[in-house]
């Protein structure tokens, strides 16, 4: 209950106890009498002093309302005046924040005279409009479980100014039809952030009939993940002067002219696109000890994103549209019917946690290049999400990208069995002639070219890292960065690091048995250090000399792996721009209509 939270925290300030309240510290006969002397009102000072001093046992902070404090300094100047309704008439602001109210019962209506009430961080499921002060102005509830407003149509506020309604489990039409003037006659600020609103006509329709609103939050919602957003919005909202937190300004205005007249314009997917550029830091693959099997390594970058129909572009030198596959999860299903290391633990673990948040995600995968310093992918892709509250617990959750490695041996052809079998007679009959005839081949022909039979691929995760996409939901249109996964070792350096802690591990042995020698006695000692001196210069020397490469393949002086990684939201900035989006998509779907009637047309011709 409401009330009971309140009543504990108006029992905190100890109004009737010392130094507030009557008792045997106030003489009551000198204050009630005509002539009051100084000793009367040095001794209100002394006690307004323990109030007040911050080093003082009675001294309260008393945040959650401003008039805490003023109403513990009434009482020790008028103690006498604490009867009836005077307290809950006294205060005009409460702020009750994460203090576990669940409800909002009918004693609030005894404050009278509130003004302000914050509720925020508190676990209240309703919102019974019947139970709070009509004059109230400010309203703020954030961060709470509210799911509907079907309470707030029978008793409206007149004099709210501000509604609070961030981060709750809002965003149903039938939430939209309470926004109306009958229920919110002076309402100027709204906030309705990190909600579930995902109809941005009919919002801002329901919007539109309120008289006095100047400032609209909707940040978070799957809504602003739009192209239309916010242009459409404050090209039809004239009144507004903040939106999100942010001023609108007449270039704004200006920019987004024209965009309310072209409602059916208004396109309700979003359009992200990713694009993967460069990846440096790859170590070079080891060089084969034989001639055979020859080794191939090509590298790759996946990412996983919405199970939505996606358009791709790949601008590598050599690549055509014919080799990007249509489908990447047939792909995908593909490559795991191909030998693999073991499972990753880090990635079922995702699956998991895809499972538990009912996220669809599929990998996507840039095409495979052979081994370079700088290996350029040139990689873009368009995805167009229809389901825009998934989209957003996607971008809560953010993304995983991984570079995958893969390792083809190709061996060289066996030859050719002899179909049959001749006798030992006319093997020696034409042995000379063959021979003879063998010779003369070899010098006209050249040697044939060896046929390589390629084993199944081995794939291999080499890093994977997490990329955070919450700033997408937060008014960012792109994300723009440089992924670290970290310093990778090849396979030659393992077994350089593998050699020298071999070689560091003989090395003590090998001083002891020197210790063991016979030492010298007399002027032989003196000349024996000086020559074991001058072998230890050198032997440091020389382990000096090897300890430089070694210094230069550690890790910490190696290149980390770094993918460049930029994801974007599509945004419409101009009238023109938003019907170039929606024909756009009217040929994305017209080619497919296009390409049925093609195939029909083609198996009724003669």
């Amino acid at each position: 209950m409401l009330t009971s939270v309140i009543s504990k925290l108006i029992h905190s300030l100890c109004l009737e106890n010392y130094p507030c309240g009557r008792g045997s510290w106030h003489k009551i006969s000198l204050r009630e009498s005509e002539d009051l002397d100084d000793a009367t009102s040095e001794e209100e000072d002394a006690l307004l002093e323990l109030l007040r001093s911050p080093l003082s046992p009675w001294q309260e902070e008393g945040s959650w309302s401003p008039q805490a404090l003023a109403l513990r300094e009434v009482t020790v100047k008028t103690p006498e005046i604490l009867k009836g309704n005077f307290i809950y008439s006294f205060f005009t602001t409460l702020r009750i924040v994460d203090k576990g109210v669940s409800k909002i019962d009918e004693g609030l209506l005894m404050f009278c005279c509130l003004e302000e009430l914050v509720l925020s961080a508190n676990n209240i499921t309703e919102l019974p409009s019947r139970n709070l002060p009509k004059t109230l102005r400010v309203l703020e509830l954030y961060a709470n479980q509210i799911k509907s407003l079907k309470n707030m149509n029978t008793h409206p506020l007149p004099h709210l100014q501000h509604l609070g309604l961030g981060n709750n489990c809002l965003g149903s039409p039938e939430d939209i039809q309470y926004f109306t003037a009958e229920l919110w006659p002076q309402l100027r600020s709204l906030d309705l952030s990190w909600s579930g609103f995902t109809e941005q006509c009919a919002l801002v329709e329901a919007l539109f009939a309120l008289p006095c609103l100047q400032s609209l939050v909707l940040e978070g919602n799957p809504l602003t993940l739009t192209p239309s957003y916010p242009g459409f919005v404050l090209d039809s909202l004239f009144r507004l002067l903040y939106i999100d937190g942010r001023r609108v300004t007449p270039e704004d205005r200006l920019r987004f002219s024209g965009l309310a007249k072209l409602k059916g314009a208004v396109c309700e997917e979003a359009e992200v696109i990713v694009c993967i550029q460069k990846m440096k830091g790859l170590p070079s693959p080891a060089l084969p000890l034989d001639e055979f099997p020859v080794i191939s390594h090509s590298y790759s970058v996946s990412y996983e994103f919405l199970n939505q129909p996606q358009s791709q572009e790949n601008t590598d030198v050599g690549c055509t549209s014919a080799n990007i596959p249509q489908n990447l999860q047939e792909q995908h299903e593909e490559d795991e019917s191909i030998s693999h290391p073991p499972a990753d633990p880090l990635r079922t673990s995702r699956k998991d946690q895809n499972k538990d948040l009912n996220i669809p995600v599929v990998m996507n995968s840039t095409l495979k290049q052979e081994w370079a310093e700088v290996v350029e992918f040139n990689y873009t892709a368009t995805h167009r999400i229809s389901d825009l509250p998934a989209l957003k617990n996607f971008f809560l959750r953010g993304l995983w990208l991984t570079v995958e490695e893969e390792k083809v041996l190709s061996w060289p052809e066996p030859p050719a069995e002899n179909a049959g079998t001749k006798t030992s007679a006319d093997k020696k009959g034409k042995e000379s002639t063959d021979t003879a005839q063998r010779l003369k081949d070899k010098k006209k022909k050249k040697e044939p070219m060896l046929n390589l039979l390629q084993e199944a691929p081995v794939r291999r995760t080499l890093s994977t890292v997490h990329v955070e996409l919450k700033d997408l939901l937060e008014g960012k249109d792109k994300i723009q960065m440089e992924c670290d996964l970290g310093v990778l070792l090849s396979e030659q350096n393992v077994r350089t690091t593998v050699t020298s802690e071999k070689e560091q591990s003989k090395k003590p042995k090998e001083d002891k048995k020197e210790d063991k020698k016979i030492k010298p006695s007399g002027d032989t000692i003196s000349s024996q250090r000086n020559i074991t001196s001058s072998k230890g210069k050198g032997k440091g020397q020389k382990e000096s000399k090897t300890d430089t490469p070694a210094d230069e393949s550690s890790p910490s002086n190696m290149e980390p792996l770094t993918v460049e990684l930029s994801v974007q939201l599509s945004k419409v900035t101009s009238p023109a721009r938003a019907m170039n989006v929606r024909e756009s998509k009217g040929r994305a779907t017209g080619f497919e209509g296009f390409r049925v009637w093609h195939s029909v047309r083609q198996m009724t011709l003669p």
